[in-house]
């Protein structure tokens, strides 16, 4: 699992918002409810149970791992949505092996998985850094993030009596 170091500059940016979160059990909770009705009030609804999931498992280290308060940021671009979130901890996210047995270290794998790129970087003009996730608005590209491959077809023959 490789770490990309800037996020995606792709794309004007069409709509964004700012969310500020408290560092504390109910951030995740709030970044979830957040997400899914400005991604719906977006008419994005679609990408809303993805993207939910995503921001959730990042918000949850920075709070697990990170320092100080937090800041979500959605935007929609030209063709992507993009999630950002930043604390003040300087410690860039590191990926562990999973644990069969373990209940934690799955969230970057995740970030991963349902994301079509994510990185980190670190913050300009203050101490911390920036976690981020991008998901393409194409079709394509969205039907296939995060879903199980399609089985196989085989041809269809048939005989006409």
């Amino acid at each position: 699992m490789a770490i990309h170091r800037q996020s995606t500059n792709a794309g004007r940016v069409l709509r964004a918002i700012a969310i500020p979160l408290e560092s504390d059990p109910h951030a995740a909770s709030k970044a979830r409810r957040s997400t899914r009705d400005t991604l719906t009030s977006w008419g994005l609804g679609d990408l809303a149970d993805d993207m939910v999931l995503v921001v959730s498992e990042l918000v949850t280290n920075a709070v697990q791992h990170g320092e100080g308060p937090i800041v979500m940021v959605l935007q929609q671009r030209d063709d992507t949505i993009l999630a950002e979130i930043a604390d003040t901890s300087p410690s860039l996210p590191v990926p562990r092996t999973q644990s069969t047995e373990g209940e934690s270290g799955r969230g970057l794998s995740l970030v991963e998985a349902f994301s079509d790129d994510w990185g980190c970087r670190t913050r300009r003009r203050r101490r911390g850094k920036w976690v981020w996730c991008s998901r393409s608005l194409s079709p394509v590209a969205t039907s296939q993030v995060g879903q199980p491959a399609p089985p196989e077809l085989a041809p269809l023959n048939r005989t006409v009596p």
